[in-house]
């Protein structure tokens, strides 16, 4: 009989230290609020399961009614919906998880740094890149940005064709996979010239199946307006990273050590090899974008980290030295560290936390809106909630800002930071609206003698 040593025997630290730091990954995934859009999403893929048709037109605002609305989520929508059939919100929030520890397990992989390295550089990386773990269609661009680099650097490229077909149904940000595409491919050609031919053709089969979705065509027009349309709202995710953020700095050191990385690589251009001239040529044509953007950080850092364990590698006398290891001990720490990450994930979900945001409207504001008078006003960033838990009442705005034209968004954002409510109430003939209690327009509504349904520390719903 083995003993219980040779049982545990494949439990090394160096397994210990990847164990843990996935199940880091896990439980921090696990944790993530659920965001604003989460909501609306989760409604879209509701009612494209039960029409079993693909919704192109808006059908939840008064304000938009019947404009064309850029679906390009569609996917990802019905597969979050899915998971909420089967499994209710955790499940919902298990799937976002397993993406995202999938897309930093890839990223794991390509690095070639010894355990430690890897986990230093992945390990700074998820500081900065955990602010859009949400439970939402950016999710899956997270996996197939990794996949595309990885499928680029094993030279498996003609499974890149199929990869875009699934991510340009899910997700917008198939747009930054041809930015991976441009620069993997490119340094790939550069150092074989004799792969210009696949290249060309990759890239030609990915654009041909980036058409094939329900925007057709229109994918290439519309896409590229609807990006330059959110440049014109001052949206968290799209501001620029801040060098004071604390959460950022990791960020900013690893986009200067990768810059630097990279001056010290010139004067071995001639050696790189196919995988490390990859990852650079992404990594370097991601920073200007994780530059001008806080939403594109979490993409280049999966990018940066393994490129950082040739770029500056850390290896000392000691990673190299011979380790005395204790299988039965390491064994041990995983097997309570995953039972504690299971069992905080299971309390967390069983008592819905309010960390999880799963309950972002109070009972008494939700039958306050049902019972109130046509029309309804409410912020950009509280209509998803809105569209989920109240579905009978349409809204003023949401997170879809497709639908709306920029007039009507700036509108909002006009009157949340002081200005007249009086003249767009009466263009939308308004008589309720849904506020936090810290909004602007809530003075002025008092002012004007509105009647208060529903009052709490965060929230207010007036009538008129």
């Amino acid at each position: 009989m083995a003993s219980p040593a040779g049982r545990f025997g494949s439990f090394t630290f160096d397994r210990l230290v990847v164990a843990l730091v996935f199940l880091t990954i896990a439980l921090a995934c696990g944790l993530t609020p659920m965001h604003t859009d989460s909501w609306w999403q989760l409604r879209a893929g509701r009612d494209m399961w039960q029409a079993h048709r693909v919704l192109l037109t808006d059908l939840y605002s008064h304000t938009a009614y019947g404009a064309p609305w850029l679906n390009h989520e569609w996917l990802a929508e019905v597969a979050y919906y899915a998971m909420f059939r089967i499994g209710g919100l955790p499940l919902v929030t298990l799937l976002a998880t397993s993406l995202i520890v999938g897309a930093w397990a890839l990223s794991w992989r390509l690095g070639k740094g010894t355990v430690g390295e890897r986990a230093i550089w992945i390990g700074l990386s998820v500081i900065s890149s955990s602010f859009w773990w949400q439970p939402r269609p950016h999710a899956f661009s997270l996996l197939f940005i990794v996949t595309t680099v990885t499928l680029i650097v094993k030279w498996r490229v003609w499974w890149l064709p199929l990869v875009f077909l699934a991510w340009a149904n899910c997700h917008g940000g198939v747009l930054l996979g041809f930015v991976f595409l441009g620069a993997g491919l490119g340094a790939q050609t550069l150092l074989a010239p004799q792969k210009l031919r696949t290249s060309i053709a990759v890239v030609l089969a990915c654009l041909v199946a980036t058409t094939m979705t329900p925007l057709g065509l229109s994918f290439w027009v519309e896409i590229p307006k609807s990006l330059a349309r959110i440049r014109l709202y001052p949206f968290d995710e799209w501001r620029r990273p801040t060098l004071t953020a604390p959460a950022l700095l990791p960020f900013w050191l690893i986009a200067a050590a990768f810059c630097y990385g990279l001056f010290r690589q010139l004067r071995r251009l001639q050696r790189l090899t196919p995988d490390e001239a990859t990852l650079y040529a992404c990594g370097l044509a991601m920073l200007p974008l994780a530059i001008s953007a806080i939403r594109n950080v979490g993409p280049f850092l999966m990018v940066a980290a393994p490129a950082m364990t040739t770029l500056l590698p850390l290896r000392s006398a000691s990673a190299r030295a011979p380790r005395h290891e204790r299988p039965l001990v390491n064994a041990a720490i995983v097997a309570i560290a995953t039972a504690g990450v299971v069992v905080t994930l299971a309390w967390a979900y069983a008592n819905r936390i309010a960390k999880l945001r799963w309950d972002p409207i109070p009972e008494g504001a939700i039958t306050a809106l049902r019972q109130c008078p046509d029309n309804l006003y409410n912020r950009y960033d509280q209509g998803g909630y809105l569209l989920w838990f109240v579905p009978e009442r349409k809204v003023y705005l949401d997170g879809r800002q497709d639908p709306y034209p920029p007039p009507l968004i700036l509108d909002q954002i006009r009157l949340e930071n002081g200005g007249g409510a009086y003249e767009v109430f009466s263009r939308f003939g308004i008589r309720c609206a849904y506020l936090p209690t810290v909004s602007p327009t809530v003075p002025q509504l008092e002012q004007a003698g509105w009647t208060v349904t529903y009052r709490d520390a965060d929230w207010v719903v007036f009538t008129h």
